[in-house]
């Protein structure tokens, strides 16, 4: 009888019991303020100085175990509050029940190395607990295809060291017993921009991972991504001090030669296009009765882009705020990464498109300038679609080619580029002049206008 209690009770026990001790020095507001003051001085020096041109950010372990200890807490105001010492809450980040409590989740890194370690008790009495512990060492490394792969190398739950494989059952069941996910659920929802293995037991991200995830924020964070790891502007590494994000903002940086945003007022809604259209009919009209053989009609910038301007919304604009507390005294930072509307240049006989893009204090002068730029000529195909053909398109200094430029307006429309032209469909480009009742045939760009020449529906 004894040497059954001791095989299946007290040796499970023994094994399994860990006594482990989260770093409760990091679970304070300094290690925040470190973080956010280092980031506000980049992204101040990047606004204010033109010579600067790198964002520097490090995700020291102190901080990533605050935030993880901030996620999990959130819901136990009494958590290390000193108002509540006598309560059992006070020393558990979540209780699961009246008597298991954890301890919390925290990070040890290393040498493209990361140790997870979750601390749990169960407690007896009031004053006994049986504490256990599991702890998941993962690997990091960067693959042939630029992708950075935590892939977990050991599992103990205890003093027990578990075949992977079965470390990932356990895992996956303490998990669901504890917050009702499995392993694959609660990875992805602490870090939704990569794709997890779970045959390989390995979290995978990268360009395409990531470009995905910001899309659902916003398209144009994702086309911007695409540059950034084409022209390798992004480096990260994991080290002893924590993780590595540096990311070359300067080549972005707006010329001073980029075309400013035109002037013209808005379109509200579809009264005032009707109004424009029946302007514009009223010239075809006029111009028809001139020209019966071959009327056109001719768009200045300020017209032609109230009509982009109504047809896009704001499918391409974008205004994305992020705040964070400064210091202990509470002071809120916030700042805005925003664009223009996409606006239409005319010069000689080619028209450019440009998306004009700020990073700025909230409410601030000072910005740090980026500007998309594309450069063509306009056209008619046979099937009454208009073509534009591209001649060059940049970010800065940085040039872009045409493999790129179409990853990037894929995101938003993949049906728009065709090799090195974009095509307007027949049907949309009506769409955008429904009311004037004009069927075009023919389009070019001459001085400093666009002309389209019609037939009358």
């Amino acid at each position: 009888m004894f040497v059954l209690v001791g095989i299946f009770i007290v040796i499970p026990l023994v094994v399994f019991h860990k006594s482990v001790t989260q770093p409760l020095s990091d679970y304070n507001e300094t290690h925040e303020t470190m973080f956010y003051q280092s980031l506000d001085d980049h992204l101040q020096a990047l606004i204010q100085d033109d010579n600067h041109d790198t964002i520097e950010v490090l995700v020291f372990e102190s901080f990533l175990n605050r935030a993880i200890q901030k996620e999990l807490s959130k819901d136990n105001p009494k958590f290390m509050n000193p108002l509540n010492e006598d309560d059992v809450e006070y020393r558990y980040m979540m209780m699961f029940s009246d008597r298991v409590g954890l301890k919390g989740v925290w990070t040890k890194m290393g040498d493209n190395a990361l140790l997870v370690t979750v601390g749990i008790d169960v407690l007896v009495t009031q004053s006994v607990k049986y504490q256990t512990a599991m702890q998941i060492d993962l690997d990091i490394v960067l693959n042939e295809s630029n992708q950075y792969v935590l892939k977990i190398d050991k599992i103990k739950v205890g003093k027990l060291g578990l075949p992977l494989k079965l470390g990932a059952n356990v895992t996956s069941y303490i998990l669901d017993k504890l917050q009702g996910k499995s392993l694959d659920e609660f990875v992805l929802d602490a870090l939704p921009f990569g794709q997890f293995d779970s045959k390989e037991l390995a979290y995978t991200v990268g360009e395409s991972e990531l470009t995905d995830y910001l899309y659902k924020i916003d398209p144009s964070f994702s086309a911007l991504l695409k540059i950034i790891y084409e022209e390798a502007l992004l480096y990260m590494d994991f080290s002893d001090d924590g993780f590595e994000i540096s990311l070359n903002m300067g080549k972005f940086r707006r010329l001073f030669t980029d075309y400013d945003e035109v002037v013209f007022t808005k379109l509200e809604n579809d009264a005032d296009k009707a109004v424009l259209m029946a302007d514009i009919a009223s010239n075809a009209a006029m111009n028809a009765a001139l020209n019966p053989f071959d009327p056109r009609i001719e768009l200045d910038e300020v017209k032609l882009n109230q009509i982009l301007d109504y047809q896009l919304q704001d499918k391409v604009a974008f205004e994305y705020p992020f705040k964070f507390k400064l210091n202990l005294n509470g002071v809120l930072k916030e700042y805005r990464f925003k664009s223009s509307v996409l606006f239409i240049k005319m010069v000689g006989s080619e028209l450019s498109l440009h998306l004009k893009m700020m990073l700025s204090e909230k409410d601030g002068v000072e910005a740090f300038e980026m500007q998309f730029n594309l450069t063509t000529t306009v056209g008619m195909n046979v099937d009454g679609d208009m073509v534009l053909t591209i001649l060059s398109s940049n970010i800065g200094e940085i040039n872009l080619e045409i493999e790129t430029l179409k990853s990037m307006i894929d995101i938003f429309d993949s049906s728009l580029m065709e090799n090195d032209t974009l095509v307007i469909p027949k049907e949309k480009l009506n769409e955008m002049f429904q009311g004037a009742n004009l069927s075009f045939n023919d389009a070019y760009v001459s001085s400093n206008s666009l002309y389209l020449h019609f037939g009358i529906e």
